[in-house]
């Protein structure tokens, strides 16, 4: 038994004597061969974005055709009460960040402190953008292009419904109203977006 053990102990002695000289010998070597950091120009990042965008929008399609699939009814509205969820846990999420900082809870803000990188793979054009109001149109939405490539139009518009309930998680004052959607078949998404306050809500915060 105690040679067992000393033989063992001799064993790990002598690898790490072998690992250390041989990183000591070969550490130059090493450092140049080894490539520099990668940059990237912004159209890779864009494009980055975009298969990761789509990649999520893929999940999202199958996980929720299987649940409607084999649930039915019941498991369309399941999807919908999650994907409710998820968009009201999105927006306290953003609300902690910007109240965080001392900030108001402003339209402007929460673009600002958005937890999606919007410029990065979706194309808009904003119409109006005020302290407390975004208006725009998304002529380009990588979920909304892979499940139309799917036939996932109608799980994809359950999904947009988020978009209402993170802005009220974010901040219960905020209304959205979307005109048009590329899932529809329209030629763009058409929102406007604004924090609709009354009296209570202006003597409270005191930011107009």
């Amino acid at each position: 038994m105690k040679a067992t053990q000393l033989y063992n102990t001799a064993q790990v002695f002598a690898i790490i004597v072998i690992v250390t000289v041989v990183s000591e010998s070969d550490r130059e070597r090493c450092c140049e061969v080894m490539p520099a950091e990668k940059t990237f120009t912004q159209s890779e990042v864009r494009d980055i974005v975009d298969k990761m965008a789509r990649t999520l929008a893929m999940l999202y399609y199958y996980m929720g055709s299987e649940v409607t699939a084999q649930f039915g009814v019941e498991g369309e509205a399941a999807v919908r009460r999650a994907i409710h969820k998820y968009g009201e846990a999105r927006g306290r999420k953003i609300h902690k960040e910007v109240t965080g900082t001392g900030l108001p809870l402003t339209v402007e803000n929460l673009s600002r402190y958005y937890d999606l990188p919007l410029p990065l793979a979706w194309v808009s054009k904003k119409i109006k953008v005020e302290e407390n109001y975004l208006e725009k149109q998304v002529v380009y939405c990588p979920f909304a292009e892979q499940w139309k490539e799917m036939g996932g139009e109608k799980l994809g518009l359950i999904y947009c419904e988020q978009d209402l309930c993170m802005r009220k998680g974010y901040n219960k004052g905020f209304d959205l109203q979307q005109f048009t959607n590329v899932l529809n078949g329209d030629a763009h998404c058409h929102t406007v977006v604004q924090w609709q306050k009354n009296d209570k809500q202006i003597a409270e915060d005191g930011h107009v």
